[in-house]
């Protein structure tokens, strides 16, 4: 788990297009920790949702622009 996101100083945010564009990829990732546990996959993301590779929270890490998937996928 070795994100920075939670470090980011004056963290720039990225367009709503790709903004959108992550959390749907992110919504069909096996790897995702769903917050609540009988949630399918695909449907919208909870805040509270992680991702089980680096551990960020992914609607807040998709948001800032430059941050990237670790898995390679945005």
């Amino acid at each position: 788990m070795g994100c920075d996101c939670n470090r980011a100083e004056r963290a720039q945010r990225d367009s709503r297009s790709n903004y959108e564009q992550k959390k749907a990829i992110c919504a069909a990732c096996p790897k995702i920790n769903r917050w609540q546990k009988n949630t399918a996959t695909g449907e919208p993301l909870h805040n509270l949702d992680r991702c089980s590779e680096c551990g960020c929270f992914i609607k807040p890490k998709a948001r800032i622009w430059g941050q990237h998937c670790p898995l390679g996928n945005w």
